[in-house]
């Protein structure tokens, strides 16, 4: 499904598949830096409401980072040593 979605975007142009496969890398990497910047809010908030938002952050973009992961291993992506984590049993880990 993302690789046709990245293929749509990218139709007739020239290496659309070398496109596609750094456009993967670039999404699998904004969403670790958004689970790392989730993680962050949570060890600096202090009143409870926003921990609470900070507790459910880190859990969604977590699960969009396991799932680009995932998908990205599918597609053969995994180059760059930020994005080699795998994922085993719903945790991420390292290695690809």
């Amino acid at each position: 499904m993302w690789s046709n979605f990245l293929r749509i975007l990218s139709w007739g142009s020239e290496g659309s598949e070398h496109k596609i496969m750094d456009s993967l890398s670039v999404v699998v990497e904004q969403a670790r830096q958004e689970w790392l910047y989730a993680q962050t809010l949570y060890d600096i908030v202090t009143d409870p409401d926003l921990i609470d938002h900070a507790a459910y952050l880190i859990k969604a973009t977590e699960k969009k980072y396991i799932y680009l992961l995932r998908k990205a291993r599918h597609e053969g992506v995994c180059r760059s040593p930020a994005q080699h984590f795998a994922v085993q049993n719903g945790m991420v880990r390292r290695g690809c």
